[in-house]
């Protein structure tokens, strides 16, 4: 007999970059025809939908997700000494990559320069909503919320977090009175893994909404006029993720930075697509345990965590545009302030938001601050979603690599799922269910 060869099924992140081509490709032509054809007019609505439609699947998911993925991970620590041992190596972590990462981001604006010769004649002035820049005191505080219940409907993901923890913590120190409520949270913690599981599906369909409508409505051109910020952002982005991740895999982690960026590649094309590190977040707790062998309770604290407040790629937007808006207008920039950039820039990428758009935003309020003009950042609005993708990538890749490093140094890494793959995650799951 002759054995029929299995057709391979196309992964996840293979249907995402098919839906990202063909959105690049439909929206060309609908730019093509014009805003005003009565194809595109019609068309783009629905494109719209699509890509609103997934993006509020997500928004659905999210918070329930990550609330009682980090009360699971903190209370299933077994001690506090573990939840603090985890909690400071994870943040020094978030401060120290973000550090250096703004200040590639500022080092590689000044050699290539993309603010020298650019023409801003034709930009209207208020063209983008200003942002008060929030004080030091006031990110402090906003940490803690004032009303749990309002900061569950606005969606405060840092709020959410903390007070997360909290009953993660209060949990843990209960001890065994709390086992039954600890199984309750792990069940459901287990039940929206299922529920992400099944939105996330449906990447590949608001991915080619998205892509169609930006396209449709900017146009191919969007990726002209300022094709030297982008080229500086993205290289930027690459030099962090190819010399600062490797380097802390390699050296810290011990493990392997080429295993680890391929087994990292479906969360971060999520990530490129959506522009939302929460949107990719339930694949990348699942490629953290299953690919990368960190220990669930781990990956339940230290991603959900850094979704929202590891966000390398955006501190390196913050670097560029700043350097870019002030090459526009020849302001010289001294070695303090640029030092006292990188410390502002750590801390407001820290508190940013995980969703598309917020880095535009919180840079108005950092030029504003800076006394930069803002006539420069209309460029940048056109083009925004192009460099969030890498930003958003960028993120999502220092999320998994600081959970794989904290891991490693916790001595709960397992190094064989790390090594042979979620083959390995499975086959050890039918082994421990069938016994």
């Amino acid at each position: 007999m002759v054995k029929q060869k299995k057709k391979k099924k196309l992964k996840l992140f293979h249907k995402i970059f098919i839906g990202l081509f063909f959105g690049i490709f439909f929206g060309a032509i609908l730019s093509k025809l014009g805003e005003s054809h009565k194809l595109t007019i019609t068309i783009t609505p629905w494109l719209q939908l699509l890509g609103d439609l997934f993006l509020r699947l997500i928004r659905m998911v999210i918070v329930p997700l990550v609330f009682f993925s980090i009360i699971s991970g903190v209370a299933n620590l077994t001690e506090i000494k573990k939840l603090r041992s985890i909690g400071i190596k994870t943040l020094v972590f978030f401060l120290i990559t973000g550090f250096i990462a703004i200040s590639i981001g500022i080092v590689v604006a000044q050699i290539f320069k993309p603010g020298e010769g650019v023409q801003i004649g034709e930009i209207s002035e208020n063209s983008v909503e200003m942002k008060e820049l929030p004080t030091v005191y006031d990110s402090i505080l906003t940490l803690i919320p004032s009303n749990v219940f309002e900061s569950f409907v606005e969606e405060e993901m840092l709020q959410i977090i903390v007070f997360s923890m909290f009953c993660g913590t209060a949990l843990l120190a209960m001890g065994e009175r709390a086992k039954l409520i600890i199984n309750l949270v792990d069940n459901l913690s287990e039940m929206m893994y299922k529920i992400t599981d099944i939105v996330i599906r449906f990447t590949p369909i608001g991915v080619f909404g998205l892509m169609s409508k930006s396209i449709a409505t900017f146009g191919m051109k969007i990726f002209g006029p300022v094709f030297k910020f982008i080229l500086a952002d993205y290289l930027a982005n690459i030099l962090n993720i190819a010399i600062v991740y490797s380097l802390i895999l390699y050296f810290v982690g011990k493990v392997n930075p080429l295993k680890f960026y391929k087994k990292a590649f479906q969360p971060c094309a999520i990530a490129f697509s959506t522009c939302s590190s929460t949107a990719a977040l339930p694949e990348t707790m699942r490629v953290g345990t299953e690919e990368l062998g960190m220990p669930r309770e781990s990956a339940s604290f230290i991603l959900p965590l850094g979704a929202t407040a590891n966000m390398n790629g955006t501190g390196i937007y913050f670097g560029v545009v700043v350097m870019f808006a002030a090459q526009l207008y020849g302001i010289p920039i001294t070695l303090g302030q640029q030092i006292s950039l990188v410390l502002t820039a750590t801390l407001l990428s820290i508190g940013c938001a995980a969703a598309p758009q917020t880095g535009l935003i919180i840079s108005i309020a950092l030029l504003t601050d800076l006394g930069i003009p803002l006539d420069g950042l209309a460029l940048i609005a056109g083009v925004y979603r192009i460099v969030d993708q890498i930003h958003t990538s960028t993120n999502t890749l220092g999320d998994l690599a600081i959970g794989t490093v904290v891991s490693s140094l916790e001595g709960d890494l397992d190094r064989k799922i790390f090594n042979h793959g979620g083959m390995f995650a499975d086959n050890e799951r039918i082994k421990v269910s069938n016994e």
